[in-house]
């Protein structure tokens, strides 16, 4: 590659995400690292810029020298001008159906490195069949789904995936995914983007209630293990963690990336991937249930939509947590996977609100890995980050304190009770 002004331009700096990702790279990137900050209004760009080199008096100077890129997201030449000038690009701009194709356009005809935190799996695909071929050829890493959705479940599954090849010598079948503990916030940004996918979600949540119980999504290949035996219904009791499971938000998102990097990664014949929330009780199940569906039906119409905004009830656009309750969350993910013949367990965490301290961490990381530890084992293409980055973002990751562990027990019920009183 010719040689780039910029290391990583951060596109939408402006929101309540794209800032904390520019002060994160601010106090986690090597000091030589030439970052820029993007998006369309200039005089809120410089705002940004200027009040985060208050707020860190000893980065105050690399924060100041950062360049500002101004473009729009919708304008294809604009987004063309502006990828050229880096080596890769960090995008916190969603929804990106709306608003993120012409930079993956552009970073695939300027051969620009780029990762997203999207959680919207078609739009990802789509991007990969119009573009996938095309990024391959020009040797471009398009990863998406680089934020709590899908890292945790993505790089777990990966890690369980070469643990069965490499140390017991058998392809993994199967990875159940259980959220026993979690705490976190919502920004404007995001509950824009979720309001893309409402009415598919509700749908989803409706068929799923009570019904017989579903299949997890498969890679599409055969396997000698019955079926039946990963079915479960969206209700359920889990006798490995003794605790009743129930409907979990990013399941669905999670479960098609999991699935996806399963069958280019090749993880075992008909691998699939499932995913649920620990609760305390069958009554706590249901209750989350019947609650996400009733938040999921008002969020899908705009007029109780802006109801809700005036109440303060959920924030706008450009709202999130604050810095004090971002430092308080928390999550918990437990894994078990099984072969053939054998059962092991994994556990992802972290200690800081997933939506905000741990995917700004994960995207940030993310970009700081395309950007420096690129090599041959690096995917091209658009795929998830398994795929693209593999094992070098995952060091990366458990060097920050992100924990990535494989284990032969399982979280215990009395374990599981802790992270909950933790939650509460």
């Amino acid at each position: 590659m010719e040689q780039r002004k910029y290391d990583i331009l951060i596109w939408g700096a402006t929101s309540f995400t794209g800032e904390r990702l520019v002060e994160y790279l601010a106090t986690n990137a090597p000091p030589e690292t030439a970052i820029a900050l993007g998006g369309r209004d200039l005089s809120k760009l410089q705002k940004v810029r200027a009040s985060l080199a208050a707020k860190h008096p000893q980065s105050a100077v690399s924060i100041s020298n950062m360049d500002i890129v101004v473009g729009d997201s919708m304008d294809q030449k604009q987004m063309n001008s502006a990828v050229a000038t880096t080596r890769v690009v960090a995008t916190t701009v969603g929804p990106y159906s709306a608003y993120g194709t012409c930079m993956v356009r552009a970073c695939v005809e300027q051969k620009t490195d780029y990762c997203d935190i999207t959680g919207e799996v078609p739009w990802v695909r789509q991007m990969n069949k119009e573009l996938g071929a095309q990024a391959e050829k020009r040797n471009v890493h398009i990863a998406s789904l680089c934020g709590f959705d899908s890292i945790p479940a993505d790089l777990g599954c990966m890690m369980l995936a070469e643990y069965a090849k490499e140390k017991l010598d058998r392809p993994l079948l199967h990875v159940k995914g259980s959220i026993v503990g979690i705490r976190g916030g919502v920004s404007g940004g995001t509950l824009a983007t979720a309001v893309t996918q409402m009415r598919v979600k509700a749908k989803l949540v409706v068929e799923s209630l009570f019904k017989q119980p579903r299949k997890s999504v498969s890679t599409g290949q055969s396997s000698n293990v019955s079926g039946s035996r990963f079915k479960r219904s969206m209700i359920h009791y889990d006798r490995t963690l003794q605790r009743w499971q129930t409907f979990w938000l990013m399941s669905d998102i999670n479960v098609m990336t999991v699935c996806w990097a399963g069958r280019v990664l090749g993880y075992g014949p008909g691998f699939t991937y499932g995913e649920s929330m620990s609760t305390r009780s069958i009554v706590h199940a249901v209750a989350i249930a019947v609650g996400l569906l009733y938040g999921v039906i008002l969020l899908a119409f705009s007029v109780t939509r802006n109801i809700l905004y005036a109440a303060r009830v959920i924030p706008r656009p450009g709202e999130g947590p604050s810095e004090k309750f971002t430092k308080r969350g928390f999550f918990s993910l437990h894994l078990e996977a099984f072969t053939e013949s054998d059962v092991f367990y994994g556990k992802v965490s972290g200690d800081s609100d997933p939506g905000y301290g741990e995917t700004i961490k994960y995207l940030g990381e993310s970009a700081l890995c395309l950007a420096f530890d690129k090599d041959d084992s690096f995917r091209p293409g658009i795929y998830p980050p398994s795929v693209i980055m593999g094992k070098a973002l995952l060091r990366r990751l458990r060097d920050k304190g992100c924990q990535f562990d494989i284990g032969n027990q399982p979280v215990s019920a009395r374990k599981a009770l802790q992270i909950e009183k933790k939650e509460n």
